[in-house]
């Protein structure tokens, strides 16, 4: 059995190298896909505190709440995205691990392309 502190580390793992990786690529939704400009603009309000700058200050529990709000809020394309990295926080499973990772990097970098400001770290979110 895995013990709650090893299932909490590994799911900030999973949080900081997906958000920090950015191997495999946004794909689906771009910032475009917003219903409007104000709408951007709250989802980017929400991600802020995952700015490299302060996501250390979060823990765990705020860095899952933020993802859910996100979730919300992000055009339908990244909500399997979101779905994915939200289930390996309430159902971790080692055999889930690589498909949360990729979706980690899909919503890192969705998040980067589409809030200007906010530096995920290690995301480069290539034009085009």
């Amino acid at each position: 059995m895995i013990s709650r502190r090893t299932r909490i580390g590994v799911g900030a793992a999973v949080l900081v190298v997906g958000l920090g990786g950015g191997l495999l690529g946004y794909r689906w939704a771009t910032a475009d896909d917003f219903a409007d400009a104000k709408a951007q603009a709250a989802f980017c309000r929400t991600a802020e505190p995952l700015d490299l700058q302060t996501v250390n200050d979060l823990g765990l529990h705020d860095k899952h709440h933020i993802l859910e709000d996100l979730s919300e809020q992000a055009p339908d394309g990244v909500h399997d995205d979101f779905a994915t990295l939200l289930d390996w926080y309430d159902h971790f499973d080692p055999q889930d691990e690589n498909d949360a990772r990729a979706a980690s990097f899909a919503v890192g970098e969705f998040i980067e392309r589409s809030c200007d400001a906010i530096n995920i770290g290690g995301v480069r979110a290539a034009d085009g």
